[in-house]
């Protein structure tokens, strides 16, 4: 986008991220305990992604089978849930009832529950902490980019639009926003093709009932076809961990999640189909006789938008080897296919495969191939479309965000003019001494 009057420069950094989801979060904080005049931009008024405006209130993939995968941010955030009586352990491998008791010191390896209201003061508390400057209320709205270079960066904020200038610039936005208004190649898969979008909510008003008998009679009510239309093919639930709530996500729409018509499209359909469910659930299952809907997501959540195209892309050929990529930085799990657009073809595709093991993100992933001073964290680095259910979780994105701002640090600190070519000893050395686990 080119601009042809003046406009303000808002301020210079040494990295300024854009997005303050888990990604952008952990690239923020990072990068500015580091010692690094830090920028975060949002376009909402408060940080945490998807785990605060989109009622996705469980932290998957800190461990799996037993063995953990994830520390550093991500785990010190939940110590801080726990500390205030705002996180829990779920009881089983499902996602369905938390244990309602404290974490204590107990070893993340489960998945985490957490209260949505708690979660944005802690993020905030954090940011603010670490010395993170915040420019929240404020959206991306132009790049300007010389060659190879991004030197900054147009946000439209309240009081009109100004110019942000910087060393290094992290593209947490979760589609590339970044990397799309630069110019940059990207890759986004066909509707049909990545994961259905949906509109998560909590239903108020829930009384005691048995969950796997409502489960099985969904089950069956589905098989069927007495539930409503464009639901998954099981009940998607979780208890909360406030009283009488229950997180409903069921229901779920396909279309393009890079384009505002068609999420304007998906809002309404989902918003009414939400309430579709909720008349579905006072008919057919007790305990929900006298629920409703108490609140949901802020906006269509997309779980695969678009994605860069990096230097490394994480492929199904480098999970399917037996030995960690070049350059790992968070081991990941070795399945792809998830979340079908066809739920009367069942929850997940045919395509579904699982290779048992672990394989790892390569820092390449992070890199755009046409840009020096860029690099991408969160669900839009550069992967395969079939693999995103490796890398979307909260606590992957974050340690993906924390790997752009050391890389980031080390770049300004030695005068690397290619954030290709920071050395990955010293990139996985401050890995370790951030706690995040390799």
């Amino acid at each position: 986008m080119q601009y042809t009057a003046e406009l303000p420069v808002r301020g210079s950094y040494d990295v300024v991220v854009v997005g303050a989801g888990p990604a952008g979060i952990g690239a923020a904080v990072t990068a500015a305990r580091l010692g690094r005049k830090t920028l975060l931009v949002e376009k909402y008024g408060y940080p945490g992604g998807v785990g605060t405006y989109g009622c996705c209130t469980i932290f998957f993939r800190f461990g799996e089978r037993g063995e953990k995968l994830i520390g550093g941010l991500a785990e010190e955030v939940i110590r801080r849930m726990d500390a205030r009586g705002a996180a829990s352990f779920l009881i089983n491998d499902g996602c369905a009832m938390p244990e309602f008791r404290p974490i204590g010191d107990r070893p993340l390896l489960g998945k985490v529950i957490t209260k949505t209201e708690d979660l944005r003061v802690v993020y905030h508390d954090v940011l603010t902490e670490s010395g993170v400057e915040k420019l929240f209320y404020a959206h991306l709205c132009g790049v300007i980019r010389e060659d190879r270079q991004v030197r900054g960066i147009v946000v439209d904020c309240l009081e009109g639009p100004g110019i942000i200038e910087g060393k290094v610039f992290i593209d947490a936005t979760g589609d590339a926003h970044l990397v799309h208004r630069a110019g940059g190649t990207t890759d986004q898969a066909a509707p049909d093709e990545t994961m259905h979008k949906s509109i998560f909510f909590m239903a108020g008003g829930v009384t005691p009932h048995n969950p796997d008998v409502n489960s099985r009679r969904y089950e069956e009510l589905f098989k069927a076809g007495a539930t409503p239309d464009m639901v998954w093919a099981h009940l998607g639930y979780s208890y909360q961990l406030n009283p009488g709530i229950v997180q409903l996500c069921s229901a779920y729409a396909n279309g393009d999640g890079c384009s505002s018509a068609d999420m304007t499209r998906m809002d309404h359909e989902l918003r009414k189909r939400n309430f579709e469910l909720v008349d579905f659930m006072q008919r057919e299952m007790p305990g929900y006789e006298h629920s409703f809907p108490a609140y949901s997501a802020q906006q269509v959540c997309v779980r695969s938008g678009r994605h860069i195209r990096g230097v490394t892309p994480l492929t199904v050929d480098l999970i399917s080897r037996d030995e960690l990529p070049e350059q790992p930085i968070v081991r990941i799990t070795r399945y792809s296919g998830s979340h079908s657009t066809k739920q009367k073809e069942g929850f997940n595709p045919a395509k579904r495969v699982s290779l048992g093991g672990f394989s790892a993100i390569p820092y390449g992933a992070l890199v755009p191939d046409e840009f020096d001073n860029v690099l991408a964290s969160g669900r839009c680095i550069s992967v395969d479309e079939c693999l995103m259910d490796t890398i979307r979780m909260m606590t992957t994105c974050m340690v993906t965000g924390q790997t752009a701002a050391i890389a980031a640090d080390l770049a300004i600190d030695q005068s690397i003019s290619n954030l290709a070519d920071v050395p990955y000893a010293n990139l996985r050395e401050g890995l370790l001494a951030q706690g995040c686990l390799l």
